[in-house]
């Protein structure tokens, strides 16, 4: 390449004008260049020349000061990259990075996705955590008067120690907290024998003895509870914007930050649900009645009641899906939480809702495969990815 060419050529380089073959070609250019003596003669008639640009630039004859500062960043940019290639005397590439659509795929057995199971982790008072799907069946910890077992159906027991009585040191209560991820699942028994059932991306912080006047436990997610009678001290479910009081019951809570609503759903007994916001309003507490549903939220000062189809309610904890005119988008979260998957939206989502049950035991083809019969979406995945498209 001779010095005219090169000049030509590294004038449109400056300009941002260059295309990716003849950025190779100046940069080949540099490359050829055999020893030092040669490199450094050129870094002089290059250094001028870039710093001549860069100095015509910053007096623009006519330019609004936006464009003037553009372009003079991106010959500051230029001229670093171009000095650097010179100094090393290296030939590279400038290998630009173009993203490209992500490729998803039609899904198969191949990239099926499983469903969730029985996974959580116990966080212990002392901050130390307890992986229960790893962890062994048996003994997993003892805090002061109370052990903690995991049994072999996959949930845990605190239940006063009797296994190991050199750990009676104290009968203090202390708070632990179960997690289970997206694709996770878990089943407790409190310690004064009431059992909850937690459903995947949810977290329950509880005493490991209840003490006072109250059985107090905070809810993060969703979760059902089967509460053990006491008339003397209620049970009470702190979750969201709401407080669950009850003596013994079966009712479920869905507090899922993404949902528009906090939903209590009662299945048996009575409940009285309580907002924070001024629980000596009338209108902020309200009485359950089994088959009912209360909705809260946090925008708004009262509590909606409803009839509950107590079966959808807690279809997760009975191992299915029931979708009963539902929503997709509704829909598309379950599925996100339980198949631990990220949705990637493609075009607006219909206004079609969804009717009908199936295992949550299966892979997610099989559920999505539904879906897509019905009409008005299909599915593709990219590893943990799922894609979810509008069709006509």
């Amino acid at each position: 390449m001779n010095k005219k060419d090169f000049q030509k050529l590294l004038d449109k380089y400056i300009a941002g004008e260059a295309s990716l073959e003849e950025e190779q070609r100046l940069l080949n250019f540099y490359g050829s260049f055999q020893n030092q003596s040669e490199i450094d003669q050129e870094i002089d008639h290059v250094g001028d020349n870039i710093f001549e640009k860069i100095q015509e630039s910053i007096h623009p004859v006519e330019e609004d000061q936006y464009s003037y500062r553009f372009y003079y960043l991106k010959s500051i940019s230029i001229a670093a990259m171009i000095l650097l290639a010179i100094t090393t005397g290296l030939y590279f590439y400038s290998n630009r990075e173009i993203a490209e659509p992500e490729s998803f795929a039609e899904i198969d057995v191949r990239n099926d996705i499983a469903p969730g199971y029985n996974k959580a982790i116990l966080t212990l008072a002392d901050g130390s955590k307890i992986s229960l799907d790893d962890a062994a069946n048996g003994l997993l910890a003892s805090q002061g008067n109370i052990a903690i077992t995991k049994t072999e159906n996959g949930q845990i027991v605190y239940e006063n120690n009797t296994i190991d009585r050199t750990k009676f040191m104290s009968t203090r209560s202390v708070i632990n907290t179960i997690q289970t991820p997206k694709g996770g699942k878990f089943q407790v028994r409190l310690p004064d024998g009431s059992r909850v059932w937690l459903n995947s991306a949810s977290t329950l912080s509880y005493p490991t003895t209840f003490a006072g006047n109250e059985r107090k436990v905070q809810l993060k997610g969703e979760a059902y509870f089967e509460i053990s009678p006491n008339k003397n001290i209620p049970f009470r479910v702190q979750s969201g914007n709401q407080m669950v009081e009850v003596l013994g019951t079966h009712f479920n809570i869905n507090s899922y930050d993404d949902e528009d609503y906090v939903k209590t759903t009662l299945l048996e007994g009575s409940v009285k649900v309580i907002l924070n916001s001024n629980p000596n309003v009338v209108a902020n507490t309200r009485l359950l009645k089994p088959g009912e549903q209360s909705l809260t939220k946090s925008t708004q000062s009262a509590i909606r009641i409803k009839s509950a189809d107590t079966e959808k309610a807690v279809a997760w904890k009975n191992g299915y899906f029931k979708f009963k005119n539902t929503p997709i988008m509704e829909i598309m979260r379950e599925i996100e939480r339980w198949y631990d998957v990220e949705l990637v939206y493609e075009g607006k989502m219909p206004n079609d809702e969804f009717t009908g049950f199936i295992s949550n035991d299966v892979k997610i083809s099989a559920v999505l495969k539904i879906m897509e019969e019905s009409g008005g979406v299909k599915f593709t995945v990219k590893g943990k990815k799922l894609k979810v498209k509008s069709m006509p």
